[in-house]
């Protein structure tokens, strides 16, 4: 994916909502507007609050961006899902 594509998204983020950077083996990391994103050639550098990242642009093939309420409520049905599962 064009960085500037990555970049544009990344701008558009407030206090509100958070961007899922979905990758091409299937790995996803969250960002939010407190986060680092920047890129040299084309590599992409995430500084977030789960870690620090580094990909080949190629590598990023979705962007998803979500209101926080929505992202706390599917972390909530993913850990009850897991908990009925541990039984």
């Amino acid at each position: 994916m064009d960085l500037n594509v990555v970049f544009r998204y990344f701008d558009t983020l407030n206090d509100e909502n958070a961007m899922y950077i979905e990758f091409g083996n299937g790995g996803q990391v969250l960002v939010d507007n407190n986060d680092i994103v920047r890129g040299d050639g084309d590599l992409l550098e995430i500084k977030s609050t789960f870690g620090s990242y580094i990909t080949e642009s190629s590598n990023v093939v979705g962007l998803k961006i979500l209101n926080r309420v929505d992202i706390m409520f599917k972390a909530v049905i993913e850990n009850m899902v897991k908990a009925e599962g541990d039984d």
